[in-house]
């Protein structure tokens, strides 16, 4: 099976930091997000992958000139206007042959497994296949249900189902589909799969499902989720102290670091320094007695005094929360 990750979006809720780096290539633990879902996609069955890129394109190309990257099967398309989730989709049509296809956001950190959503679609064949992770009120994301055959019960105003289960859920960003998708979508413009061509597609008789999923799914939409997600990789991992420190940044002896940090490859942190639940990128400085807690610091960014709950980039500043 082959996979469309969808990574030309601008990252406009994660700015500053997306000035500097488009958001699939912002790093997570010393790894950017794009590969560790890829990776999980490959572990999951899917061999190869089509990004399409609009916003600093080069940044998620260097990721993949990485050593140890050559492995995961990586092409490109590039797309001058942003052509939205089915119509970046369309333009690679060529790219995909007559078996489902995968596509997902580029911007989830997810561990749950996608094997059992691939058997229920190939056995049901619905033109698409939802994966859906459950939610509970007051509701952060749009709620989603589904019937008792799990078809979604009602998509964007279209379409109706059956009685719905009880359980309500938030999309993903990871659909399975069949290549007769491509009939509902136009060539050469704009168009937005969950808006345009899915309730066209119900409204002709096509069957849209849902697949709910159940382990961890974040979709980093802002700094706050970005340290969350930072966080529960930490305890997941079990890592003590937890904390993520390259072999290449120079710690000093007094310096107190976390819990729930990560400090990139050629950061500097001086004496008297001390850091929190905070993520600092390649290069970034904590002169002496400096202090960061809930702060995200860019790459080459120098801190001289004490930050709480900051994004200091050298793009901008914004506050978190």
């Amino acid at each position: 099976m082959k996979g469309m990750i969808l990574s030309a979006g601008l990252g406009t809720r994660l700015r500053p930091l997306t000035f500097e780096r488009a958001k699939p290539a912002i790093p997570i633990l010393g790894k950017p997000l794009v590969v560790r879902l890829i990776e999980h996609l490959i572990a999951n069955g899917i061999r190869e992958f089509r990004l399409n890129l609009h916003h600093l394109p080069q940044t998620i190309e260097e990721v993949f000139r990485t050593p140890g990257t050559e492995h995961l099967g990586v092409s490109f398309s590039y797309e001058p206007e942003i052509l939205g989730t089915a119509g970046g989709l369309k333009a690679n049509e060529a790219f995909f042959d007559e078996d489902t296809l995968l596509m997902a956001n580029a911007d989830i950190l997810i561990d749950f497994p996608i094997r059992d959503a691939i058997a229920f679609h190939r056995k049901r064949r619905p033109l698409a296949t939802l994966l859906l992770y459950p939610q509970n009120p007051p509701y952060r994301y749009f709620p989603v249900r589904i019937d008792e055959d799990g078809r979604l019960s009602s998509f964007k105003g279209v379409g109706g189902g059956g009685a719905l289960r009880p359980e309500v859920y938030v999309f993903t960003g990871i659909h399975l589909i069949e290549p007769e998708i491509f009939s509902f979508i136009p060539s050469g413009k704009p168009w937005e799969i969950n808006d345009q061509t899915y309730p066209e597609a119900i409204g002709n008789g096509k069957e849209i499902c849902g697949f709910p999923v159940h382990g961890y799914w974040n979709d980093l939409g802002d700094p706050g989720r970005y340290l969350t997600a930072q966080r529960d990789l930490l305890v997941a991992a079990g890592t003590q102290p937890p904390a993520v420190v390259s072999p290449t940044a120079q710690i000093a002896g007094s310096c107190r670091l976390g819990p729930f940090v990560s400090v990139s490859a050629g950061c500097v942190l001086e004496e008297g320094t001390s850091a929190e639940n905070s993520i600092l990128w390649d290069g970034a400085r904590l002169a002496r007695g400096a202090s960061v807690r809930n702060c995200i610091i860019g790459s080459h960014v120098t801190i001289d005094r004490a930050l709480t709950d900051m994004v200091i980039t050298r793009n901008g500043v914004a506050r978190i929360g």
